[in-house]
């Protein structure tokens, strides 16, 4: 029961990540959690303390792969705050093996239902469609503040978006989070390759 709890809780951080629907899967990860260790029992907030800031810095290293230790130290401080929470090394095994394979298979079927993390930084629905600015200097004279497009896939809050007459696929950043496919979008800025769009 409680490592389905824990899993629940982890299952909620990747949808809080890796989907549109981020207050849901916070507040399923907030919950569960919660109710984790409020099953267990615990006579100090150490515990706590110490899985909650191995999450952030696993989440942290999610979004930051150079950075390489905050993982490591993330996974040490998380195994610590639960093994002083149940006090047993075999069972704290036991619930984070069983969370571990459940949050697997959540994410393998949100993978293959499009979702991802991309390698620099932010969330990106990934595509087979062809040419993209990814690698290219985007140029300012045909992309610019204030220019009008097409999300010609949903931005979750990454995906692609046409501009005008040229057929290039561009790849963009949302700040308004999720947009449907075919909604109108405009530039709000571009830096390098990077280009962050809103809906219109």
């Amino acid at each position: 029961m409680e490592g389905l709890l824990l899993g629940l809780g982890f299952i909620g951080i990747v949808f809080a990540i890796l989907t549109p629907f981020f207050k849901s899967g916070a507040g399923l990860a907030l919950i569960s959690m919660a109710a984790y260790f409020h099953f267990i029992g615990i006579e100090t907030w150490l515990p706590i303390v110490l899985f909650t800031a191995g999450l952030l810095l696993i989440v942290f290293e999610i979004f930051v792969p150079e950075f390489g230790i905050a993982g490591i130290i993330g996974v040490i401080l998380l195994i610590s705050g639960l093994y002083l929470t149940i006090g047993d090394l075999g069972q704290t095994v036991r619930d984070l093996s069983l969370s571990v394979v459940i949050t697997a298979g959540v994410i393998i079927y949100l993978v293959k239902n499009g979702y991802s993390l991309s390698n620099v930084n932010k969330l990106v629905l990934q595509t087979n469609l062809p040419s993209s600015t990814s690698d290219e200097t985007v140029e300012k004279d045909k992309i610019a503040v204030d220019a009008d497009g097409i999300a010609v896939t949903a931005l979750r809050p990454s995906g692609k978006v046409t501009f005008g007459d040229d057929p290039t696929l561009y790849d963009v950043l949302s700040t308004d989070g999720h947009i449907s496919k075919g909604a109108s979008v405009i530039v709000t800025n571009v830096r390098g390759t990077k280009i962050t769009v809103r809906k219109k």
